[in-house]
């Protein structure tokens, strides 16, 4: 559905986009079938915040099997599938009443959506490196994808220091719904398409027997159609291009028993006028609890925009470019949750959980004076189970 990109969704494709040095060099001798079910849940809106509409947001169920397995010496396969159910009203714009609060204008019925994703994962192993090559697809009913990577790693220095480097291509066919009824921006989408190439540089550095650092730098060019297509008004440019500086640090403590600490940065700069800056800390703990092997892995994370240039909630506006999208506005977001293992010979079971909550007053810098009423908070749950033979 290209009238929504969930947060959930962008907070896994971001985790992705950065190879993991860690695994990037172990030829795998075992097989690994893993099943995860996610729960992700929208708070309803405001009542009186909304002009018209449905209040209730999505409810998004998604359903994710992967299969890992080691080919002849030198090689594996990471095979990975998805199936996503989506429900619920969408924000389509907004506008500022008689006494200059802005209101929010929803979908008046519940959506019904769903997403199949599929991608395959070669990799290669060398003594001092590996090189892997994907291709991934993407399905549903208003929205094609298909896209091509390829990742690689080398290993200097007796394995202290890890180059690390990936690309990716992908092409994006937009045909959205009812676009002939509705006229608008459904129209001018329709048959429209998105290209989309991405890179990433980093360097792993094993700094000492406790503690590792990886530095890496990102850049993407989206060109085509980019504008949301289900808005009322939504009218961006062709063209976007995005930068990032991420760093990873990690950090074992051998106090209560030990820990690793990770500990996140990463800092996003696009020339849509989009500055932003995430801070993301956790704690992995291996422990017994009543004869049970358990990983607990408490996280917080902390994350603050600056509006993109075009945004405003003013639908009068005459400027060429414009979007009402909260997601290009100025706001601060704070996120809390959980990760639970529990280990059984060859198999782990995993339960995550996590709250999401964000406000246009919450941003470090970058504070604009106007509204951004169709801000979302939302929960997700995780239940998984591996098996490794």
């Amino acid at each position: 559905m290209i009238k929504k990109q969930t947060a959930l969704s962008a907070l896994t494709m971001s985790a992705l986009a950065i190879p993991n040095a860690a695994t990037a060099m172990v030829a795998p001798d075992k097989k690994t079938l893993s099943l995860r079910y996610t729960q992700y849940q929208e708070a309803e809106m405001p009542v009186e915040r909304v002009n018209g509409g449905n209040t209730g947001r999505y409810n998004i169920d998604i359903l994710q099997i992967r299969y890992f397995t080691p080919v002849l010496e030198q090689y594996s396969l990471d095979t990975n599938v998805s199936y996503e159910t989506m429900s619920g009203a969408s924000p389509y714009g907004s506008s500022v009443n008689g006494s200059g609060q802005t209101e929010v204008h929803m979908s008046g019925a519940s959506i019904e959506e769903s997403r199949f994703d599929a991608s395959v994962l070669g990799t290669r192993y060398f003594e001092d490196g590996s090189l892997g090559t994907s291709v991934a697809m993407s399905t549903e009913n208003d929205y094609n994808s298909l896209a091509f990577g390829l990742s690689g790693a080398l290993e200097l220095f007796e394995k202290h220091t890890t180059l690390l480097a990936s690309a990716s291509l992908s092409y994006d066919e937009l045909s959205p719904t009812q676009a002939q009824l509705f006229g608008g921006g459904r129209e001018e989408a329709d048959g429209e398409t998105k290209r989309t190439f991405s890179m990433y540089q980093g360097v792993s550095q094993v700094i000492d027997k406790f503690s590792t650092l990886q530095v890496g730098f990102g850049y993407t060019r989206l060109a085509g159609h980019l504008s949301d297509p289900y808005r009322t008004r939504d009218d961006r440019p062709e063209l976007r291009e995005q930068n990032t500086l991420s760093v990873q640090y990690r950090y074992y403590l051998t106090q209560w028993g030990g820990m690793a600490w990770h500990l996140d940065y990463r800092y996003y700069q696009d020339d849509w006028g989009i500055l932003a800056n995430t801070i993301t800390s956790s704690i992995w703990k291996d422990t017994e609890l009543a004869g049970l092997h358990l990983t607990l892995a408490p996280n917080i994370r902390y994350h603050w925009q600056h509006a993109a240039d075009f945004y405003s909630v003013d639908s009068t506006s005459t400027s060429e470019f414009y979007s009402d999208d909260f997601r290009l506005s100025a706001y601060g977001a704070i996120s809390v949750g959980i990760d639970i293992q529990y280990h059984h010979q060859d198999m782990s079971f995993t339960l995550g959980m996590s709250q999401y909550l964000s406000s246009e007053d919450w941003g470090l810098t970058g504070a604009e004076s106007s509204e951004t009423p169709a801000l979302v908070d939302f929960t997700t749950l995780s239940l998984g189970v591996d098996y490794h033979f």
